[in-house]
């Protein structure tokens, strides 16, 4: 009778596992099982378990909003990075790629304008471009998002420029990050997506029109994800628009704590800053970066140039709007770091964000795990092909393919003209490219042994072909010397990890946020622009820059 009752029991919890599971509308009607829910509205808990041994419980309202599909889920702890369930390599191995750290007290900050009594929404329109675009407008709308204490709406599947190889052709970020776990481990994030966000605003009688002022039932929205100009047409016509929010006209301000008394003070900062002399933004900070806990007007100043001279700020009608959006638009195109166009007032804040990028807003464990096993057959390589048996290798990326900027498209015998000054003749070269006639680095193989992530597709048979470029991006930022290709987003998310590991591993230079090992191609002038700590300048897409990692675990704890 108890083996019996018992099997009953377990019946009955998979199918009311099922039903949770079933049943949230999407945008056809369909059901998904995006999200969990509780039948009856009650509390329950659901414990996850990191690498180190910390427990974090969050409510099953905070599971409604983030629970991934199971046949999908990426949901992996944050803390390191284990690849038993992906093929390996084993765990010292893998643990070169760690650039990321586990800080417990960071999980629990809250933004000042976190109010779980008041939920406001902000929902964005991905950028056009291509993959690191994309992750760029992600990480700045993300850091929003948290900064302004507001639930954060996943655009819905949809196709990305440049991937759509083999059967896979949409995508969301969920494909890429671990997003389901940013927002467990973090008591001030929630994040839904917008089949869930539909859902609420239509049971709560629909989202309040822009220009009448009229809060009006959900109408029937033609969209899907081959689709989608009609659901932002319409999120357009029912939200709030910042559109002077331009990252190469202004800078968005956060304010420490709401009401006018903080705005004003930033107000008075920028106009303090524009009474004198702005700087020059090639010479007035190079090597010498303003203290990241110093004065507002101080760290406010150095973001600001006769280009960039006007704050938009998160004012206190702006923080009573019930739904941003961020439409994509010349004037609003969130082609930025994050770093580089969010200040905030609260210098430990601003650091919080920056680790918080760091520690959390990376791929997920396939993609690091691949990429690992490839740099320790890469490594491999090198000791053999070494003198010494060094496993050092050097990593160039040559961008060609659509590039738009001509001027970076150069031949083989140009490309080791610009770098044989720097690397070791005969040493190991991975080459990150979208170059697929290799012959056309024969030059360059009379002097380097070249390597390429074709040589290693055998260790990664049955990873999504689609991550083939995020994992020449790894594979590259380990490199001992690494040459981009300037103005690509791909090269200076390489240089942001390097700028990581730096901090991490204590490389030559870290102090002052210099990677002496990075180079550009081309320009000229530009060759040498990570060597040296730079300040922030337009047109900002063009390179990564060191305040994102300098001095960034300074005020751990102090939140």
């Amino acid at each position: 009778i108890i083996v019996i009752l018992m099997a009953l029991l377990s019946i009955i919890n998979i199918l009311a596992s099922g039903i949770l599971d079933d049943g949230i509308l999407s945008n056809n009607g369909d059901s998904s099982s995006n999200e969990m829910a509780n039948g009856n509205g009650k509390i329950t808990q659901k414990r996850f378990q990191n690498q180190g041994g910390k427990t974090l419980r969050k409510t099953a309202e905070k599971m409604t909003q983030q629970q991934p599909p199971p046949e999908t889920t990426n949901s992996q702890s944050l803390a390191g990075l284990s690849c038993d369930s992906f093929g390996g390599p084993s765990e010292e191995v893998a643990s070169e790629m760690v650039f990321w750290s586990d800080i417990e007290s960071d999980s629990l900050y809250k933004s000042p304008f976190y109010d779980e009594s008041s939920i406001k929404y902000i929902t964005f329109e991905p950028d056009h471009g291509g993959w690191n675009n994309i992750r760029m407008a992600m990480e700045t709308v993300l850091v929003m998002a948290h900064a302004m204490g507001r639930t954060l709406v996943l655009p819905p599947k949809n196709g990305i420029y440049l991937l759509g190889r083999g059967h896979n052709t949409e995508f969301t970020f969920q494909d890429f990050f671990h997003l389901d776990s940013i927002a467990v481990e973090h008591e001030g994030l929630n994040i839904i997506s917008m089949e869930e966000f539909l859902r609420r605003k239509a049971a709560e009688g629909g989202l309040t029109d822009r220009e009448t002022g009229e809060k009006v039932a959900l109408p029937t929205i033609n969209w899907d994800s081959q689709r989608l100009g009609p659901l932002w047409e319409y999120l357009q016509g029912h939200s709030h628009l910042p559109a002077d929010w331009d990252p190469e006209t202004c800078i968005a301000a956060i304010p420490s704590e709401s009401g006018q008394a903080a705005v004003d003070e930033l107000e008075e900062a920028m106009a303090e800053i524009l009474k004198g002399e702005l700087p020059d933004i090639f010479l007035t900070y190079e090597d010498k970066p303003t203290d990241v806990d110093g004065p507002v007007v101080d760290r406010l100043k150095e973001m600001t140039s006769k280009d960039r001279k006007r704050l938009c700020i998160y004012d206190t009608k702006m923080q009573e709007e019930p739904l941003i959006h961020f439409a994509y638009s010349e004037e609003t195109r969130l082609l930025s770091h994050f770093y580089a166009f969010i200040f905030f007032q609260d210098w430990k804040q601003d650091l919080w964000s920056k680790r918080f990028i760091r520690d959390h807003v990376r791929y997920i464990d396939e993609i690091m795990c691949a990429a690992a096993r490839i740099v320790a057959a890469v490594r491999a390589t090198a000791a053999t092909n070494s003198p010494t048996q060094s496993t050092e290798y050097d990593s160039l990326h040559v961008r060609r393919g659509d590039f738009q900027f001509e001027n970076t498209r150069l031949e083989a015998d140009e490309l080791y003209a610009k770098s044989s000054d720097e690397l070791t003749e005969g040493a190991t070269v991975y080459v990150a490219t979208d170059e697929r006639a290799k012959e056309f680095f024969d030059p360059l193989r009379e002097h380097y042994k070249l390597v390429f992530l074709d040589d290693y597709l055998h260790l990664i048979k049955g990873v999504n072909p689609n991550y083939y470029g995020m994992l020449d991006q790894l594979v590259a930022y380990r490199g001992r010397v690494f040459f981009g290709t300037w103005f690509s987003t791909l090269s200076g998310y390489v240089n942001r990890m390097r700028g990581y590991a730096s901090v991490k591993q204590k490389w030559e230079g870290y102090e002052r946020g210099a990677l002496p090992q990075s180079f550009y191609f081309v320009p000229d002038d530009r060759k040498f622009e990570m060597v040296k700590y730079k300040g922030v300048r337009l047109p900002i897409y063009m390179r990564e820059f060191p305040t994102s990692w300098r001095d960034i675990d300074r005020g751990i704890g102090e939140l």
